[in-house]
This record gives C-alpha cells, sequence and structure tokens, in this order.
C-alpha cells in the first residue's frame, strides 16, 4: 500500500532518471495469461507550500497524479501518467518545499557517520526519489543524524534548536538529546549514563533513525524563516511498530501527530497496541480476497480503548483466542472432562482459565511441586 501511494504521488519523479527500478509491480496469477499491464492513480491535494510563485493565490487544489507499468520480456517499464498542469513545477525543482513525500520501508538501517558518501548518493538517485527509496530497497541505508545535524549548530542555530526540540518530544520521558558528539556520534542521557547512538536498543535506532532522516529532508527544503513544523507533507512508515517497547507503541502515534500536525503519516502495523491508539477514522484494515488482491475497508465497530487482546479478537486480527494453541488444547480437554462429571477438572479449568497452567502447581504442596529441570541442574 505504501508503495502505491508513492509510485501514485510521485510518479514523474519515481519514472525519470531517478535510479529506481520496476521489478514484479505487475501482478502474476498461477493459472492463464498474466496482465501484462498495471496502472494506478492518486488525488493529491495541493497546498500553497506546493505551488509555484504565479499560482500562489490558490489556496488549496486538489490534482490527479499516476504511473502506469508495462511488462515487455523480463522488464517493467514505469511511465508516469501526469498532465502538464503548471501546479506540478515544484516537484521538479530540488530545493523547493513542493511536494514533500518521505518514506520508509521496514528494514531502515541507519548508515554511520564515516560511510556517508554524498557524491555518490547524488549519482545514485535523485534527491526526491532518495526521500522514499528505502520503501523500494531494502539494502538502502537512512542519513545519520550526525552527518548533517552538527553544521545546522553553527550556520542556523534557530533551526538546529527546532530539531532538538523535536527529537527529545519525539524520544520517550526517560532519554534525553544532548546534542554532544562523541567518537562521531551523537550521545543521550539514559538516565543518568550517557551513551552513543550506535549503543541504544534496536527500537529507539529504528525509531530516531526514521525520525532524523525525516527531519533531514524536511530542513532541506524548508524556506528561511519558516518554522519546521509549519511544513506539509506526506510522510509513509512501514511497521511503525518495529523493535518498539509495548509502552512506547502506545503513545509514538499520537506524540507525532501532536509534535507534527501538518504531516499526513500513513503508518503500517500489525500490533493491537498501536491500533488501540488510535480512532475508528484513522484505521484502515487490508482484507485480501480469496484470488490474492487487496481490499481497503473501515473497521466497523469503534477500536479505540479497547485492550489488546480485544483488539486481536476483533475482525481486524481475526483470533479465536490469544491463548497459546497447545494451551487451549490442554483447556479443552478439561472442560470435557468437567461436562462429563469431573468436579476436580471443573475445578482446575477455572484456576488455570484465570491464572495459566503454573495454577495447578500452586495448589499442590511445596515438597511435591516439581522443580524445573535447569533448577536440578
Amino acid at each position: 500500500m505504501l508503495d502505491a501511494i508513492a509510485l501514485a504521488a510521485m510518479a514523474p519523479i519515481v519514472a525519470e532518471s531517478s535510479g529506481f527500478r520496476p521489478y514484479a509491480l505487475i501482478r502474476r496469477v498461477t493459472s492463464g495469461d498474466s496482465p501484462r499491464s498495471a496502472s494506478i492513480t492518486a488525488d493529491v491535494v495541493v497546498h500553497p507550500q506546493d505551488l509555484d510563485g504565479g499560482l500562489k493565490g490558490l489556496k488549496e487544489a486538489v490534482r490527479t497524479s499516476g504511473a502506469n507499468v508495462e511488462r515487455r520480456g523480463d522488464l517493467e517499464i514505469l511511465k508516469a501518467n501526469q498532465d502538464s498542469d503548471p501546479a506540478w513545477n515544484g516537484m521538479y525543482d530540488n530545493s523547493s518545499p513542493a511536494f514533500l513525500m518521505v518514506g520508509y520501508g521496514a528494514t531502515r538501517r541507519v548508515e554511520t557517520n564515516a560511510q556517508v558518501d554524498e557524491g555518490f548518493r547524488a549519482r545514485t538517485r535523485s534527491p526526491r526519489y532518495e526521500r522514499i527509496a528505502s520503501l523500494f530497497e531494502d539494502h538502502y541505508t537512512l542519513r545519520p543524524l550526525s552527518s548533517w545535524l552538527p553544521d545546522w549548530q553553527f550556520k542556523n542555530p534557530g533551526r538546529y534548536k527546532q530539531v532538538v526540540t523535536l527529537i527529545n518530544k519525539l524520544s520517550m520521558e526517560h532519554i534525553k538529546f544532548t546534542g554532544r558528539i562523541e567518537g562521531g556520534e551523537y550521545l543521550f542521557e539514559v538516565g543518568r549514563n550517557l551513551v552513543p547512538f550506535s549503543a541504544m536498543s534496536d527500537g529507539f535506532k529504528a525509531f530516531i533513525g526514521w525520525i532524523g532522516d525525516m527531519l533531514y529532508h524536511v530542513c532541506m527544503g524548508c524556506p528561511t524563516g519558516k518554522r519546521l513544523v509549519d511544513n506539509k507533507g506526506v510522510v509513509l512508515v512501514d511497521e511503525i511498530d518495529l523493535h518498539i517497547h509495548p509502552e512506547w507503541q502506545q503513545t509514538m502515534i499520537p506524540i507525532l501527530a501532536r509534535a507534527l500536525p501538518n504531516l499526513q503519516f500513513v503508518f503500517t502495523s500489525h500490533s493491537p497496541l498501536v491500533v488501540g491508539s488510535l480512532e475508528r477514522a484513522n484505521v484502515i484494515h487490508v482484507v485480501t480476497g480469496a484470488n490474492g488482491t487487496a481490499k481497503m475497508v473501515r473497521p466497523d465497530e469503534e477500536i479505540f480503548g479497547k485492550t489488546a487482546d480485544q483488539i486481536l479478537r476483533s475482525d481486524m486480527f481475526g483470533l479465536s483466542t490469544t491463548r497459546a494453541p497447545a494451551f487451549r488444547a490442554q483447556l479443552d480437554k478439561l472442560a470435557a472432562a468437567a461436562t462429563a462429571g469431573d468436579r476436580d477438572a471443573a475445578l482446575n479449568f477455572m484456576r488455570q482459565a484465570a491464572r495459566g497452567s503454573g495454577a495447578e502447581d500452586a495448589t499442590l504442596p511445596s515438597k511435591r511441586r516439581e522443580m524445573p529441570s535447569w533448577l536440578k541442574r
């Protein structure tokens, strides 16, 4: 879904000398002839930030953008499907704040500061495609904060302060961005400890990694005198809960929305904790049909505030129970014995249903409880 959004909205940039190579965009079928072409379109809301000088009187407008893909032999060819409306002019200016779209795939690895080669990046990918390359290239690496932020501390102290403020707003409460560099890496204050970025948890690195890369692209296109939080754009992130602690999963999207209110975020997730932090109107359920096609539907029920267990057993996740299958089978056996009149089985069923398999051992005298084999050793 995220790939489709990026291709439809940014088709002219992606299709024309960007460095993108189409691969398996057209659906293959197991029987019969596979289609030879595919297409996608999107309605793009164009804001004054996106418009060229001659159109600034227009407050907001909707334009249609899209792409066509053709398969010729072993190759797929991507062609933009966009009219010549001058409203699109800003898309072709790399320094323009127009049409800001940034995207991040699930394998978002941050490059080390020593490996950042600006010349190589410029030769291999156009700047606007670079913003969404992570969606299409698993090996693509993101820019570390230490590769670009230190320069802003001197050439634009106001903007530097805005970046630091945003990073601290978006981090967990017990983590603080210090702005200090040691060994080429920024240090973060975790409790009373100073920890370099590379030594932080995988969840924090995955989250702050794309946040830092996104802020770089926002800074590069932000006009002088304009606050970073006033920039409009679209941010796409696959598996937003990747490696994130459950406590953070419950709060990170509301915090992002408050800190960056003018950015439209589109996330994918398999976490009930993330889903439960959102109103139903902000959730789209992707349903896979019998023939493999995907369908986007709104949930029928309100989910905001429900427990993770309730959400997992809703139509969105489709689980009949959140218990382990082997334990569920054990409960079924106890239930069958209880139905047949076994009172001990009935009591054991109630204990285990409430407290898990450890409840049975808890009723035994301590000398009869089985010691774990690892403890015996």
